[in-house]
């Protein structure tokens, strides 16, 4: 803005001279010099940043220079994901400890996943850990199993479903204490950024649902759901097609807005979100859970085949070899078809979760055999 008001200026004193060659009566003089002022004032708001008077300036306004790069150049990777997490094709080190974290997602499988590495009796930071057995004051990072004679469930002291609970965690050195083989949270973007760091290192785990399938069953979920906050009875009354077109629109493109961290977002940062989510998320989907947690616990080094307990588990949430197994989905609804008015209105309220979750897809079989590698070392 200087460089452009100080060339305006240069323009109006050689207007000046030139209006000095001319006889202008002295009363109109004053009127004729306000006028070109304000003439140049324009000028220089409206000039563009690329005019020849900014060529040889180190000056250009970012949301210019995006606008000049060109549109086959890679996207940047999200800064908080090049300095906090591992890169998938990274083969897991052997000498040092590697923290996954857990995306929480509601609706998608992760409460099933989180009961089963309570099972395992991994060392767990979750919502729970900071309250069991009041340890809400506790000054420094430990692991507990509050009820050894019934469950190997094992906590971290802390509660990392909230802000104020990450804080803390990132106050005690939750990730630099290397107690946690898993910390889940519904806050990924905000968890990552606080609690890792080019030091400490992790690893980001994602258990994913079809986005629509996932908000027709929240719809239906709420409804019935007294213990939680978010409980919502009035929609019993409500039509999914009614609830699509105006109560849904909260939870418009939830994935997306998470994982870049804030609501309104441009295209150049949905992409970037996307690179992201290939260099260094590992992806699980809801519709393969037992392919899924095989995937995560090779991440974490957790060798299921030569432990007793974990195979337990494994047949306990998964099955036998015969097929069987309980089913762990308790919330039963009605299925919305493709191509149905509600499934339209909620695939194009969330068309960049739509586009995240065919990534997803993509990358579910392009991840296989890289992290099925893992275990050779």
């Amino acid at each position: 803005d200087t460089i452009l008001l100080a060339t305006s200026i240069g323009r109006v004193s050689t207007t000046m001279v030139t209006i000095a060659s001319y006889r202008i009566p002295q009363k109109d003089l004053s009127l004729v010099v306000s006028f070109i002022v304000l003439c140049a004032l324009y000028a220089a708001s409206t000039n563009s940043p690329v005019s020849p008077y900014l060529r040889n300036s180190d000056y250009i306004p970012e949301v210019y220079s995006r606008s000049l790069l060109s549109e086959s150049e890679p996207h940047s990777i999200h800064q908080w994901a090049e300095i906090d997490l591992i890169p998938v094709d990274q083969t897991p080190s052997t000498s040092q400890h590697e923290t996954a974290l857990f995306w929480h997602i509601p609706k998608s499988g992760g409460t099933t996943l989180k009961r089963l590495y309570k099972c395992f009796g991994v060392s767990i930071a979750e919502k729970f850990g900071a309250h069991v057995q009041h340890h809400q004051n506790d000054t420094e990072i430990i692991s507990f199993t509050p009820w050894p004679k019934y469950s190997r469930t094992t906590y971290i002291n802390v509660d990392v479903s909230n802000k104020e609970g990450i804080l803390h965690a990132r106050d005690l050195g939750l990730v630099p204490s290397e107690k946690a083989n898993i910390i889940i949270t519904p806050l990924p973007e905000f968890a990552l950024g606080t609690l890792f760091d080019e030091s400490h290192k992790g690893r980001f785990l994602m258990l994913v649902r079809h986005p629509i399938e996932r908000l027709v069953s929240l719809f239906y979920y709420l409804q019935v759901a007294t213990w939680e906050k978010t409980y919502r009875p009035s929609w019993k009354n409500t039509t999914l097609l009614q609830w699509s077109k105006s109560h849904s629109k909260i939870w418009k493109n939830f994935l997306v807005k998470k994982i870049i961290g804030k609501d309104d977002f441009t295209e150049d940062e949905f992409l970037e979100m996307m690179e992201t989510v290939r260099k260094y998320f590992v992806v699980g989907l809801m519709d393969e859970m037992e392919e899924s947690v095989k995937r995560f616990n090779a991440v974490m080094k957790l060798n299921v085949n030569n432990n007793t307990a974990f195979e337990e588990c494994m047949v306990e949430f998964f099955g036998n070899t015969d097929g069987s197994s309980e089913k762990k989905n308790s919330n039963e609804h009605p299925k919305v078809l493709e191509g149905s008015p509600e499934w339209d209105v909620l695939a194009e309220l969330n068309s960049y979760d739509m586009r995240l979750y065919e990534l997803i897809l993509e990358l579910f079989d392009t991840q296989k055999d890289i992290i099925y590698s893992y275990r050779s070392v």
